[in-house]
């Protein structure tokens, strides 16, 4: 997953800053000495120093996610905060300090990670938060660490969900409700099924449903439970009348 978030990274910097392919690398390799030795073009360079789970952003819970279809339901994911050192490297310093303030101003001016430039596992998770780290805050001499040349840099906050791909499917609604009655003394069995109704279209609290037999009436939702078999006919006084067949599985709708 992080080799995706570094490719989105450097597709939204490139569209946005704009980075152009012919003109300015983009790095993600540790900025030492070794490898600045090595630069010919103009080079922006972010290295991923620091991976933490966030403490701020967590949640806890379950949640609902549709997916290809099918309902399921997940622990809320974790979330995560990576931290990215910027820097810019060319022969020039006014080209070094433009390169330096375009990224600035982009992440200034985009809280998040446009989709556009997501792939699509990104699709089920929240986009990534883009942030520019706080006066204050935490922070590691990284060039000191690499024993690298001292540069201007800005501290890039990304956070970002983690699919831990754990889920378990949810069941489907229930429509109706079977109770299979035994008369001891003859031993002969009886199936009472209550049915799910729900009515379409405004004023139809209290109206009254009727099935052989049997009658209810329809709650402030627009839905009823009525006691039915398959074949039944349901009828909805209205004015005119509205009736339904019962199917052998599930409920019914008026429409």
């Amino acid at each position: 997953m992080l080799d995706l978030i570094d490719e989105s990274i450097e597709a939204f910097l490139r569209a946005r800053v704009p980075l152009g392919a012919t003109d300015v690398d983009v790095s993600f390799e540790a900025p030492d000495r070794h490898w600045s030795g090595k630069l010919v073009r103009p080079t922006v360079n972010l290295f991923l120093w620091d991976i933490r789970r966030s403490a701020s952003r967590s949640r806890t819970g379950m949640e609902a996610l549709d997916k290809d279809g099918h309902q399921f339901q997940r622990l809320a994911l974790p979330v995560i905060e990576l931290r990215y050192l910027v820097t810019a490297w060319t022969s020039d310093h006014g080209d070094e300090r433009a390169l330096l303030a375009g990224v600035m101003r982009t992440l200034l001016a985009h809280s998040h990670m446009p989709t556009d430039f997501l792939p699509s596992v990104f699709e089920y998770l929240r986009p990534p938060t883009l942030l520019m780290a706080r006066a204050g805050e935490e922070h590691v001499d990284v060039f000191r660490a690499l024993e690298g040349q001292l540069k201007p840099s800005i501290s890039m906050v990304v956070v970002t969900e983690v699919d831990t791909e754990l889920r378990l499917p949810v069941a489907p609604a229930v429509t109706s409700i079977g109770v299979s009655i035994t008369d001891p003394s003859t031993g002969a069995a009886s199936t009472a099924r209550r049915v799910a109704g729900e009515v379409l279209g405004d004023d139809v609290a209290g109206a009254v449903v009727r099935a052989p037999g049997v009658a209810t009436t329809v709650n402030t939702s627009g839905r009823f439970l009525i006691r039915a078999q398959a074949g039944d006919e349901l009828v909805l006084e209205t004015d005119p009348p509205r009736s339904v067949v019962v199917p052998e599985y599930g409920g019914v709708r008026f429409i």
